[in-house]
């Protein structure tokens, strides 16, 4: 058996690179797009008219959802692919939570009421049809799995987001940072090969209080995790609020409800903080204190039985 050189090695290698070769002018209309548009005006927006300039999601990124347990990231990234489900086709890997759980709430941020009639419900299930999927595993999914279902679901589905909650559900040991490292990157690959969006939920390291809002810097895990996904959002909680409102203080309606840090963004120039205010009737995350819940044009439709 004949045995390559490192040349005729190297020549055969870069042989099958050569199919990734493309001209500037095959891409031309996304390069018109991106200059006509901007970068900050390309990519699906986010349910709140004063972040549409700033923060965008594109296609062949992966966002990284970081917060400290209990402040909400997983219930206002369902509100976020709720309002994302008007134009594009979502997979939800709720890895943490039932079916029926993370269906009554996407219910409830879509009606935007506390208890829609079973009418009202089933004209939600039907409007989700052809628009959303549902990933039926509970628990822990090694991370080659995960990684094959978001490139069946992109190619085979026509699916454009994807939300996998979350990464400690997806077989890789805490203090594993080669494969935590490994899969983030498997990931980023699959959404820039199918140019859709993953959505890839993390925990946060334990500060000192949870009343301080975390950084970059206190994402759990491997530090190249943030340096390797496109964008970092970051989710607190204002719990202070939350207490002296129940200790019957005044408190500024101005002062958020929960705060989303855009930590990182590559595309964007756009880096802050997002001010949001949380209904809890319908969990839906208003831009101001007494805006309007967002509308979903649904027709009801009889009652059955």
């Amino acid at each position: 058996m004949k045995i390559l050189l490192d040349k005729e090695l190297l020549a055969f290698k870069g042989k099958q690179e050569s199919q990734y070769f493309v001209d500037f002018v095959e891409r031309g209309n996304e390069i018109i797009e991106r200059i006509e548009n901007g970068v900050e005006n390309t990519g699906d927006d986010m349910p709140w008219k004063k972040t549409h300039d700033k923060v965008r999601f594109r296609g062949g990124e992966i966002s990284l959802w970081a917060g400290i347990n209990g402040h909400g990231k997983s219930l206002l990234l369902s509100h976020i692919m709720a309002h994302l489900m008007k134009t594009s086709t979502i997979l939800v890997a709720s890895l943490e939570m039932s079916i029926p759980a993370t269906g009554a709430r996407l219910v409830r941020q879509i009606a935007g009421i506390e208890k829609p009639t079973p009418s009202y419900i089933e004209s939600i299930l039907h409007w989700t049809t052809n628009r959303a999927v549902v990933y039926d595993q509970l628990d822990t999914v090694p991370a080659d799995r995960i990684v094959g279902m978001c490139m069946y679901a992109m190619e085979k589905l026509k699916v454009r987001h994807i939300i996998i909650d979350s990464m400690m559900k997806c077989g890789i040991g805490t203090d594993d940072f080669n494969s935590q490292k490994a899969f983030v990157d498997s990931l980023a690959g699959v959404a820039k090969k199918y140019n859709g969006h993953i959505h890839l939920v993390h925990h946060m390291r334990k500060g000192s209080s949870e009343n301080d809002i975390p950084d970059k810097f206190d994402v759990k895990g491997a530090g190249e995790i943030t340096d390797m996904v496109d964008n970092l959002f970051i989710v607190h909680r204002n719990k202070l609020k939350e207490q002296e409102i129940e200790e019957g203080k005044s408190v500024d309606e101005l002062v958020p409800d929960t705060t989303l840090t855009v930590a990182k963004q590559r595309h964007g120039e756009w880096e802050g903080r997002i001010a949001l205010y949380f209904d809890k009737a319908s969990t839906q995350y208003l831009q101001s204190p007494r805006a309007n819940k967002e509308w979903f044009p649904i027709e009801v439709q009889d009652e059955v039985g």
